[in-house]
């Protein structure tokens, strides 16, 4: 028993010698505090139950902070990707519901030819614009007083604007180009006073001349018959007559206004239209 305790001394002496003195010392240290600790532990004492429970709370807690950036992370991340995914799917959505829009004007119209075809027995050559091209411009300037109504765009000769074409906001018809410059051209809009248009209205076979009044839910419709009564909500085409513009373009669409008359607003809004697209909606070409 003596030259075991003899050995694990010598071996101390012998680690502390291969050491400086601030290791020296660390080295001691640490080694009595081992021995201390390996000790208390197997004692029975309840001060050190209570050391050990405590130790144990400190522990937990650090690493509970500790874990809370790497979760706060997690989440940040999972939100933003959720965000985006949201948006991405609100934009397809958006774009979904402007396509079933003009498919809903698109079967208004063709129900109300259908309507048409049957009463006359007669087929008509009508053209839709699925063939044309269509120019995108920007709106650089807009040109509005109560007697005007027309917007400047960046187009012109040299992108191949023509004088006639139609001008299109979302796939509605907003006006046409009745100016046109080499870099630039003008836009006379439906709202304006000299703007009139050949129409007919939808499960009808009525036809008549759609006037501008000044703004987007101020319009009129001219050489209706005596006999006939507008009812709200009926959506307003392009006829088609006279060669000018291509049959079935939604227009316009009656409502009732606050003074519980029948009016007839604009469908699309010009004051919101940034982009546009300029199409030769021209029959005869």
């Amino acid at each position: 028993m003596s030259d075991s305790r003899d050995d694990f001394i010598i071996a101390i002496r012998y680690a502390l010698l291969k050491k400086s003195t601030k290791q020296k010392f660390s080295l001691f240290f640490l080694i009595i505090l081992s021995i201390a600790t390996i000790t208390l532990d197997r004692s029975s004492l309840s001060v050190m139950s209570t050391s050990r429970a405590v130790l144990n709370d400190l522990i937990y807690q650090v690493a509970s902070i500790t874990s809370v950036p790497g979760k706060s992370i997690n989440y940040l991340a999972k939100v933003k990707k959720n965000h985006f995914s949201i948006y991405e799917q609100n934009k397809f959505l958006q774009d979904e519901v402007i396509k079933l829009k003009n498919n809903q004007f698109n079967n208004i119209f063709l129900r109300t030819e259908i309507d048409n075809l049957k009463k006359i027995l007669t087929l008509t050559d009508t053209r839709s614009l699925e063939g044309d091209i269509s120019i995108p411009a920007r709106i650089i300037l807009d040109q509005k007083s109560p007697y005007m109504q027309s917007l400047l765009t960046n187009k012109g000769t040299k992108n191949g604007i023509l004088k006639g074409m139609s001008v299109f906001s979302k796939n509605i018809l907003i006006g046409t180009v009745v100016e046109v410059n080499y870099m630039t051209s003008r836009i006379l809009l439906l709202t304006d006073l000299n703007s009139k248009i050949p129409v007919i209205i939808q499960n009808s076979d009525v036809n008549a001349i759609l006037s501008g009044g000044g703004s987007k839910n101020d319009f009129f419709l001219e050489y209706l018959p005596d006999e006939f009564n507008l009812e709200p909500d009926q959506v307003i085409f392009t006829s088609g007559k006279g060669g000018f513009l291509a049959a079935g373009i939604p227009v316009a669409q009656s409502y009732l206004n606050k003074k519980n008359e029948v009016a007839i607003k604009a469908l699309a809004d010009p004051d919101q239209a940034s982009i546009i697209f300029i199409n030769n909606g021209q029959l005869n070409k």
